[in-house]
């Protein structure tokens, strides 16, 4: 499409249909290109829905998408065919405004589209409202490139956020602020990685500390971007959590992780079970046990080779809520681990109330578990209670060969940790299956009885 056409009513059929999800790097591409040509102006408006998560938490991800129609028809009218409006996934929307850079203009326009989006809405007999927050920038007023008017919007954005929502706001330079700048970026490029399938699976393998074999390996999700570069799931993961799209990553590393898992059994790779991580959120969903199992179907492969690690500190609050979940997910033969152990303030009470079949101790304990008899008492303790409860215990974080040979004395069955490797792709954890860790597959024994000097040493 030439920039000449990018506003053209022929193109976007009166501007009535919405662009789609394309990117909009390269819709702002096209739009200064035109406006360099014909020495023209243009301005985006970035809007995003104010507490949207909280409608699709409370009241289904299909009333959420019914509201979410209803909002773009009311947009799209409102517009009027005058400008282009793109829908950007989820509850993010972006106006291009061809023409107009007057602050008054923009601004009553933004209110115009505040108002269509604050007026009731009902949906099966419920009546909801919303509202919404716009940034606006300018090009070429304070942007000359692409990447800087997103920026420019998504920072008035943020502006708008912070002052309650339901209002627009310009860019200023005073206004900037990095870091809010760098979550809402990513939140926007995460969006696209999803429905790109850009995000990718890697393996951290679990050694069982008897025979020195890798017998389970945690799938983790890892992001790569174009131009953001490595991003780390400590940073993403959070704000996909509050941006709710971490049920639909949680997803795709379980659908990724079965085929990968099936495939390693047709390849005739030795046995290795794979644990994904899921959250509290995801399994409250009432589908989640017939997406598990559809998945499992779909793939082929076995449930029993399944495990589903579950964050301590977020199922404090849950418990009741995901209970015949697990228990349905402990029927099929997946087995249920309770990742960072003796975080949470109600460790025991958890062991009591759900189906629980591995307990991962925290990295915290172990960082310290040769040097310091606190820590080293609670990883004996942990160890002690789990295996009279018939559960298997893996060591987190382990780095140090020290710390194998006392979690060994300690009775400990699995570990996990650089010590052995860090998260690695398809093809190298295929030929670690096969091979085993390079210098790790003897581990040297130590006496049960010299676990207090190692503790203390």
């Amino acid at each position: 499409m030439s920039a000449d056409s990018l506003f053209s009513a022929t193109a976007f059929e009166n501007a009535k249909l919405l662009a789609g999800r394309i990117d909009i790097k390269q819709r702002l591409q096209l739009a200064i290109a035109k406006a360099r040509l014909h020495k023209t102006s243009f301005a985006l408006l970035f809007i995003d829905l104010d507490r949207f998560n909280t409608v699709t938490a409370t009241l289904g991800p299909e009333i959420g998408q019914q509201l979410l129609d209803v909002i773009t028809e009311r947009l799209t009218h409102a517009i009027n065919g005058d400008h282009l409006l793109m829908h950007l996934g989820s509850d993010e929307y972006a106006v291009f405004i061809e023409g107009i850079d007057n602050s008054s203009q923009l601004r009553q326009l933004g209110n115009r589209l505040l108002n269509v989006i604050r007026k009731p809405i009902f949906i099966e007999r419920q009546q909801l409202m919303t509202t919404a927050s716009i940034g606006v920038s300018v090009y070429p007023n304070k942007a000359d490139n692409e990447q800087t008017l997103l920026h420019q919007a998504i920072t008035a954005l943020q502006g708008a956020k912070e002052v309650g929502g339901d209002s627009i706001k310009f860019y200023t330079r005073t206004g900037s602020n990095t870091t809010s700048l760098r979550r809402l970026n990513i939140e926007i490029e995460l969006r696209h990685a999803i429905s790109r399938k850009d995000l990718t699976v890697h393996y951290q393998p679990k050694m069982d500390l008897a025979t020195g074999h890798v017998t389970a390996l945690e799938a983790l999700v890892r992001w790569q971007h174009d131009e953001l570069g490595w991003i780390s799931p400590s940073e993403f993961i959070p704000i996909a959590e509050n941006a709710g799209l971490i049920s639909g990553i949680g997803e795709m590393v379980l659908d990724t992780a079965c085929k990968h898992g099936a495939k390693w059994i047709d390849e005739g790779v030795p046995y290795a079970k794979i644990a994904v991580n899921l959250s509290a959120k995801q399994l409250i969903r009432h589908d989640m046990l017939t997406t598990i199992k559809r998945i499992l179907k779909r793939t082929g492969f076995p449930p029993e080779m399944l495990i589903v690690e579950l964050t301590e500190s977020l199922l404090i609050d849950t418990i009741s809520k995901i209970s015949e979940t697990l228990q349905g997910l402990r029927a099929m033969g997946v087995e249920i681990a309770i990742d960072d152990f003796g975080t949470g303030y109600s460790s025991f009470k958890l062991l009591k109330n759900l189906p629980v079949d591995i307990l991962k101790i925290d990295q915290m304990f172990i960082a310290g578990v040769a040097e310091n008899k606190i820590d080293a008492a609670i990883t004996r303790a942990i160890i002690d209670i789990a295996h009279a409860l018939d559960m298997r215990v893996v060591a987190e974080g382990v780095e140090k060969e020290e710390h194998v040979m006392l979690l060994q004395a300690l009775g400990c069955d699995s570990i996990q940790g650089f010590y052995l490797s860090e998260a690695l792709p398809r093809a190298e954890i295929s030929k670690l299956l096969r091979v085993g860790v390079p210098g790790k597959t003897k581990i040297r024994k130590v006496p049960k009885e010299s676990c207090e000097d190692l503790a203390l040493a």
